[in-house]
């Protein structure tokens, strides 16, 4: 057997006393959990780590995503409360990372959030969305980026819902912020990893989500957050726009007509679900 250094013993022992002294208490259980998923975007972390942490006491998990640009090192510096988590993997990218988080989380809510994302002043925002899920047991998923009234495969042909902050009900929705009521989604099952291989981005699988909830019986929801900026304003500047646009471009094309193929014949269907909820809310919206 190694023996343990007796510098590092003491160290450990003043680090734990240190610890107990701290007002902050890990938390078996939260309202909601911030998961980040992170890749070389090393700029904007101090201003996303202070964002959500002025948000109050919630669980952050940060899955870093094989990061070369030190971003592992800076969250690393960062993360340092109880209900902090750093996950690590190598390039697998959204599906999968993601996926392994929101089961790893110990939240009723579960708010994805994007390296590039900017959170927006106050809580007021962050409270009303959550009381969504109180006034709206059947919903699973709550966008805040760009909503679509409609489903088509190609997102030109749907009717885009990007800025209002009115609260209605959506055919689907994309990342983020995007809460995922975390009992659905293990409910659901989860991504579809056939979106993705390990690497490769996913484009449509958050959309896929709502479609199959609303199918299964979960409603899907939409109000603006301003994490991308004002409405009808998104940078394509990170993730596989900067570093693999090529394999995005395929993977978008083959994933479009994926999507159609699995829900083209519950378009009616959908349509109805949908209307019939926002008749719900007195807000009738018309078919696309």
């Amino acid at each position: 057997m190694i023996a343990v250094d007796p510098q590092i013993i003491e160290r450990v022992r003043a680090r734990k006393s240190r610890r107990r002294s701290l007002v902050l208490r890990y938390r078996n259980q939260n309202k909601l959990a911030f998961l980040v998923h992170s890749f070389n975007r090393i700029r904007n972390i101090d201003s996303l780590y202070a964002g959500l942490k002025r948000l109050g006491k919630h669980e952050l998990i940060v899955c870093d995503d094989g990061s070369i640009d030190g971003s592992l090192e800076k969250w690393t510096s960062l993360l340092d409360e109880p209900n902090d988590f750093l996950l690590r993997a190598n390039d697998l990218h959204e599906i999968r990372l993601t996926d392994r988080a929101i089961r790893f989380a110990r939240a009723e809510i579960v708010c994805l959030v994007q390296d590039d994302d900017h959170i927006p002043d106050g809580t007021e925002w962050l409270q009303t969305a959550l009381a969504r899920f109180k006034s709206h047991p059947k919903l699973a998923v709550l966008g805040g980026f760009m909503g679509f009234q409609g489903f088509d495969p190609n997102p030109t042909k749907s009717r885009p819902v990007w800025g209002e902050t009115e609260f209605r009900f959506v055919h689907h929705v994309n990342i983020g912020p995007y809460f995922i009521r975390r009992s659905a989604y293990q409910a659901l099952g989860g991504w579809d990893y056939s979106f993705s291989r390990p690497g490769e981005p996913g484009i449509c699988f958050d959309n896929e989500l709502c479609l199959r909830a609303w199918c299964q019986g979960y409603q899907v929801g939409y109000s603006f957050i301003p994490f991308k900026g004002p409405a009808g304003h998104y940078s394509l500047d990170g993730g596989t726009v900067l570093f693999d646009g090529a394999t995005r471009r395929t993977n978008q094309m083959r994933n479009q007509r994926k999507i159609f193929d699995m829900y083209s014949g519950d378009t009616e269907r959908l349509d109805t679900l949908v209307a019939e909820a926002n008749r719900s809310l007195n807000r009738p919206v018309a078919r696309s």
